[in-house]
């Protein structure tokens, strides 16, 4: 049975980069990526190797995969693994970047900031919502919507956060 161990990450809109430097010192260790987990990445025991990672944002249909797969293939970056959206290729050191101009780069990230915006949207709206609602209700109504404009407040901060991290990354690349 293989060895198994959880890498937590960093955060990819805070810190992509250093995440793919963090999974490639633990695959020169031995410790190969093998996919996504909760906030993490899952690594697999095995023979070290001297890879670097690279991952990119784009929302596959099925009858796409096969040719977006090949096309980084055929530029010598092997695809590891993917989750909804986000997909992780290893290449040997020295391979050309994935994103090499500012354009395709900033096409990535505006590809990442995309769905946080989404989110980021739905909470602010319910939030509004519900402190309207408190604001202007009385008594159970008032105190329940109080206590879900605070949910909705505590998780709108993170996501807050996050979408402002993926625009100071889109205005750094510029």
């Amino acid at each position: 049975m293989a060895q198994t161990k959880y890498l937590m990450s960093n955060g990819l809109a805070f810190s992509e980069q250093k995440d793919m430097e963090t999974l490639r010192k633990k695959a020169l260790k031995g410790w190969n990526l093998k996919g996504f987990r909760f906030m993490g990445y899952k690594l697999e025991y095995g023979e070290p190797e001297d890879v670097i990672y690279s991952i990119d944002y784009r929302l596959l249909a099925p009858d796409e995969e096969a040719e977006y797969f090949e096309m980084f293939s055929s530029a010598g970056w092997t695809h590891v693994c993917s989750e909804y959206d986000r997909h992780i290729f290893k290449a040997e050191p020295g391979t050309a970047p994935i994103y090499s101009d500012i354009e395709s780069k900033i096409d990535k990230i505006d590809r990442l900031a995309n769905p946080i915006k989404m989110v980021v949207l739905f909470l602010v709206g319910m939030m509004l919502a519900f402190w309207l609602l408190f604001t202007f209700a009385s008594g159970i109504v008032q105190s329940v919507s109080r206590g879900i404009f605070l949910f909705f407040l505590v998780l709108t901060i993170p996501a807050l956060m996050t979408l402002f991290a993926t625009y100071y990354h889109r205005w750094k690349k510029l």
